[in-house]
């Protein structure tokens, strides 16, 4: 049978009703084998007894996927997919490709509210196949290659990256408990930017954008960027305390590095964002009885500036906030949590305490420090996927609400729009207010 292209889920697949016949097709001809994307990790190359785990987990996913993808399919019209492959040519011939050419695929038909719902059932199906591939994955990983999942290739960040003053330094008990430390020059104790990655607690290693890296040192502070447990690795809250100890090693370590442990700021962007604001409001996390001298280090900040960041983990806040969206069932939470969001109004009552203690927002009192938030769509963005519900500047919205209330400094960009009395403020200025370091 001929193959069937389709456009679905943000990426060109290609199925047929004879897969194993397709597969053999597809790697006799050398072009890529059906889903391939999603058995591959950034940046790693399996070794061959690997490859050989890796193509057992295709035979057990790939049927999964292409009986998904065909259910995707189903749902439209032979007048919509007429109008679909139409508007896909026209497009190509155009020379449109990636981002571009789904839009104009996705303008030339409109579903019915019956049709959406079906392909949102759909597609939360397949998120949650590709959450199991993605675990899967992940563990049959060595511990280096653990630590070089996601690291940016060279030449994407702009400017050269400084080499860390203390490169893979360890910071707790678990084997992604890591940073790197970079100590500007400075004769007096310098101020400290903590780097929080994100990929949605599951994926990702430490980092920091380079051109703010740069700036930092310049300015004389200093940077840190960590690591933390994958939500595969353990659930939450484990991911959030890994970043407050990370902020208690800085202290306990301050003297020694030249840092002023009264000024420590954070940022990150998606999951990393949402851990800290999830430290900047969060109770101190300080025992001073413990006998691990960590512990008995204060976890608070002084600032953090982030993007594209959650404000709330709580899925049923996530529900409320944007009706008609399946963002709440987002897979990345179903796994931080260990649950199924189908089944969210029945959760035992500790995994409904879970997703408070989680969220940034149920901690937030009048005694909490400053936030600038950034967001590339606006606050009317239409939601058309997950992936831009979980991002959107609204959760920034209903944070600066908040904090207005209590008087604290919040600046929220979206787009083209700001929240907020600072006119387009820098993340470097913000953080020198806020260190005090600006006449």
């Amino acid at each position: 049978m001929k193959p069937v292209t389709l456009l679905a889920f943000g990426c060109l697949v290609v199925i047929s009703t004879s897969l194993p016949a397709q597969q053999n097709t597809a790697q006799r001809a050398g072009r890529p084998e059906p889903f391939q994307n999603f058995f591959q990790l950034p940046g790693i190359e399996f070794s061959a007894e690997q490859q050989e785990q890796v193509a057992a987990l295709r035979e057990e996913f790939v049927p999964r996927l292409s009986a998904n993808q065909q259910k995707w399919d189903g749902v439209i019209t032979d007048a919509q997919r007429r109008a679909r492959n139409q508007a896909m040519r026209q497009a190509r011939d155009a020379g449109k490709q990636g981002r571009e050419l789904r839009e104009a695929v996705d303008a030339a038909i409109v579903l019915s509210d019956e049709q959406k719902q079906q392909r949102g059932d759909i597609q939360r199906e397949r998120d949650q196949i590709v959450s199991e591939i993605r675990t899967k994955l992940t563990a049959l990983l060595t511990d280096q290659q653990r630590a070089a999942i996601q690291q940016p290739r060279q030449g994407q960040q702009g400017p050269p990256r400084r080499a860390p003053t203390h490169a893979d330094l360890k910071y707790g008990p678990h084997a992604r408990n890591v940073m790197d430390v970079w100590l500007a020059k400075s004769d007096q104790p310098t101020p400290v930017l903590v780097s929080i990655h994100g990929g949605g607690f599951r994926a990702g290693n430490k980092s920091v954008d380079a051109n703010l890296l740069n700036q930092c040192l310049d300015a004389g502070i200093s940077v840190v960027a960590i690591t933390y447990r994958f939500s595969s690795d353990a659930i939450a809250p484990a991911q959030f305390h890994d970043g407050a100890r990370a902020v208690q090693f800085i202290r306990h370590n301050a003297k020694e590095w030249n840092l002023d442990p009264t000024r420590i700021a954070a940022t990150g962007g998606s999951a990393g964002a949402g851990i800290s604001l999830w430290l900047g409001f969060h109770d101190d996390l300080a025992d001073p009885d413990n006998a691990d001298p960590v512990l008995r280090q204060s976890s608070r900040l002084t600032c953090m500036v982030v993007s594209a960041g959650q404000t709330s983990y709580d899925p049923r806040f996530i529900r409320d906030l944007f009706p008609g969206s399946d963002t709440y069932q987002h897979s990345a939470l179903a796994q931080l949590y260990g649950v199924d969001l189908n089944n969210l109004d029945n959760l035992p009552a500790e995994k409904y305490r879970l997703f408070e203690e989680c969220s940034p927002l149920h901690h937030l009192t009048k005694d909490d420090v400053p936030a600038m938030l950034n967001y590339g769509g606006g606050f009317d963005q239409e939601i058309t996927n997950v992936g831009i519900g979980i991002h959107h500047a609204q959760f920034g919205k209903v944070l600066k609400e908040k904090m207005d209330e209590f008087g604290i400094r919040c600046v929220v960009n979206a787009g083209r729009e700001t929240l907020g009395a600072d006119a387009r403020i820098t993340p470097i200025d913000f953080l020198k207010q806020n260190f005090g370091m600006t006449e």
